[in-house]
Order: C-alpha cells, then structure tokens, then sequence
C-alpha cells in the first residue's frame, strides 16, 4: 500500500482506530498496513482520541446497566455471579477472544481469593486457550493443573499442558503437566493410574480450590472436538464440561471410552468452591442454560450481546 500523504485526515484516522481497536492489531502490523511508521501510528491514535473518533469509557463493574445486567442474569441461571463484558466478543478468525473479556476473566479469578498453595484447575478448548494468553493477576504459589488430557492433540486449544504452562507463565504460578491423552487404550489408563505424575494431579484435582471452565457447545453442530471423542456417539448433548457431556434435561451422558476419558471426576467438580466458565456467542445460549441446570458452575463470564440472548431464551 503507498504511503498516506495525510496523517490528520480523519478517514486515516478512522482506518488506524479500527485496524487496533477493532480488529486487534499491533502498531507495527498497521503501520505497514498503512505505509507509515510506528510511531507515527501512535501519534495517530492519539489523535484519533482527541478529536472523538475514539472514545475511551472506565466504568466500574459495580455501577450501571452492566452490573443490573448480570444480577438478572445470575438470578436467571442460579449461579453466584456473572461477568459481563461490553457489546460482543466472540471469537475472530483467528480464534481470538475479543479484548473485552480479559477484565471480566481477571476479575472472577481476583474474586477466587486463591493464596499460596491453592489449587487451581484448566480445561481446554479455545475459551480457555485465550484465558491462558490473557494479561491476568498475579498468583504466587497457586499451582495450577489441566482439568482433562490432551497429549498430542492437533489443535491447539486441546493441548492442555500447554494451556496450564502458559497460564501459569502469565500468573506467574506453578503448574503440574498432565502427561495422558483424552482417552488412552485400557492398557495404558490401567498403568497411568500408578504413575506418579498422574496421581499428582489427581490430588490437585481432588483439593483444588478453582476451576476454570469452557463450556462446550451441542455436539451435533461442533466443527471442533477432542480428536479421541467419539463425536457420532454423542448426538444429544448439549453441552460439555471439562469432557463430562450433559443432555438438554442436565443429565450425564455416557459414551463409548468414557470410563477411560481422562478428566477431573464429576464429584471434584462439584466440590470445588469456585467453578468459573468463560463462554460468548449466540451457539453458547442453549449450552450456558444446560450448564447451569447442572448446578456446577458458581459463576459465568459472558457478553452484554450473549447476556440478552441467555435471558430472551429463559424468557421464551
């Protein structure tokens, strides 16, 4: 692209604005985009501002239609407490949370009041793969583990160790990998269950304080699916939480391999004092009800676009 002669002009203004606010780029990725230079880009920015292309609302969680938006949501679903982000911030092409959520996300674990030597456990799928790679609070001492296996899969969002060490890289807590598959052959879930590695994050699971959460989307309409997850056998669920897949009544479905599947148990979930789920986007309705029928999940971080729809439906 040839350089913009005028770096004022309020249509340029605008295109920088949207490639880095709403499209999430970097200074630099625009400032090729635009033929100019980094800081010139800054400069832009600024100016964008000042003139009222860009207007920067601080709004505090406890005030507003924000915050009557989640107690009416909350009470709807039977939970403690939502977290409500601006507008809609689903997933991009890329699979990339919109910004919006990670004050939401920081929020709901500052409000874990986890301390030194607390356990606090991941799940997988792209929710949680963002959450990982979030700007989140310090927590020194926390140790944190996967929730389910994911050894080798293809996609990214359901390599789970991958997903705890980075989390805590960015937390700047501990972590204890999980060296296991989503469903290994009988012969080896019979060997795992004396490795010591494995019974390390069994009594992590077992005592963790948190939990974070994905809440999976109606099987039946997924593209995207732990590889080892018999996905033909599973036509009526409609949610998943940490591979615990559920009908639309609540109820627990079983699947060929699921007494092999490699996931916190059902019982340490429901122990946990706090099990927060991140999930946005209209195919996330039908799952949030379900999930919260379950009566698992303490608290929810969503968006207002979400949000609305969540409660027309409970409405409807």
């Amino acid at each position: 692209m040839s350089p913009i002669k005028d770096i004022y002009d309020p249509e340029n203004l605008y295109a920088a604005a949207r490639l880095y606010y709403e499209e999430d780029q970097g200074q630099s990725e625009i400032a090729t985009h635009l033929g100019v230079s980094r800081p010139t880009v800054s400069r832009m920015l600024s100016q964008a501002r000042e003139v009222g292309i860009v207007k920067i609302e601080v709004i505090h969680p406890s005030s507003g239609p924000a915050n009557q938006l989640s107690t009416r949501l909350a009470e709807a679903l039977g939970v403690q407490r939502c977290y409500i982000a601006p507008g809609l911030q689903t997933a991009n092409s890329q699979s990339k949370l919109g910004a919006g959520l990670e004050p939401m996300v920081s929020q709901a674990i500052s409000d874990m009041n986890l301390s030194v030597g607390d356990g606090l456990v991941i799940s997988s799928g792209v929710a949680m793969y963002n959450v990982s790679r979030m700007k989140l609070p310090q927590l020194p001492g926390v140790v944190v583990s996967p929730a389910v296996g994911g050894l080798a899969e293809p996609e990214a969002w359901y390599q789970t160790s991958e997903i705890a060490r980075a989390f805590a890289q960015n937390t700047g807590s501990t972590y204890i990998p999980l060296f296991a598959g989503v469903m290994p052959s009988t012969s080896l879930y019979e060997a795992l269950q004396n490795d010591v590695s494995y019974q390390q994050v069994q009594h992590l699971w077992s005592t963790a304080t948190g939990v974070l959460v994905g809440i999976g989307s109606r099987t039946s309409g997924r593209t995207s699916l732990a590889s080892a997850i018999p996905k033909q056998a599973l036509h009526e669920a409609e949610c998943d939480i940490c591979l615990h897949f559920f009908d639309a009544d609540g109820e627990s479905l079983a699947f060929p391999g699921s007494d092999r599947t490699i996931r916190i148990p059902l019982g340490d979930l429901r122990r946990i004092p706090h099990v927060v789920a991140v999930a946005v986007g209209n195919e996330k309705v039908h799952p949030i009800i379900t999930a919260a029928k379950i009566g698992i999940l303490n608290a929810l971080v969503t968006d207002e676009h979400t949000a609305h729809a969540v409660l027309e439906r409970i409405g409807s």
